[in-house]
């Protein structure tokens, strides 16, 4: 058991940020949109661009005692996936993934994740390619 649940399950949560997710509420209503807040203390949420039974909202801020149930509704990126292809061109020891934070490291110098890679220099240009290549492949 993880040593403090509450911090992994708004870790857990807050991975859901910027991601398309359907959102079930309590009078069976459902959303789905792209998460852009979470209050931790209530669970109230924001939605962006969103859906319900044909209707578009530019933003929805939901209750967070009114929701049943908050699901991704996108593939999630493939960090592994990734990290097998980098190790290739680095070496595996070069290459670490962190799964919490929804990382890849590269040398401890280099940060990649699913919106991109941070760094400059060389090393990050060929990290770039890569990371671009996967991401065409996987879409």
């Amino acid at each position: 058991m993880p040593a403090n649940p509450n911090r992994e399950f708004l870790l857990e949560l807050s991975g859901l940020l910027n991601k398309r997710v359907k959102i079930l509420m309590n009078n069976e209503r459902i959303y789905i949109g792209v998460l852009r807040g979470i209050q931790d203390d209530s669970l109230n949420v924001v939605l962006a661009d969103a859906d319900s039974s044909g209707e578009y909202y530019y933003r929805v801020f939901i209750t967070g005692s009114n929701i049943v149930e908050i699901t991704l509704a996108e593939e999630p990126f493939d960090l592994s996936g990734l990290a097998g292809e980098l190790s290739q061109m680095f070496q595996p020891q070069n290459v670490k993934v962190i799964e919490e934070a929804a990382i890849i490291q590269v040398f401890d110098r280099f940060t990649v994740s699913e919106e991109g890679v941070k760094g400059t220099g060389p090393i990050s240009e060929r990290i770039q390619k890569i990371f671009d290549k996967y991401k065409a492949q996987t879409e």
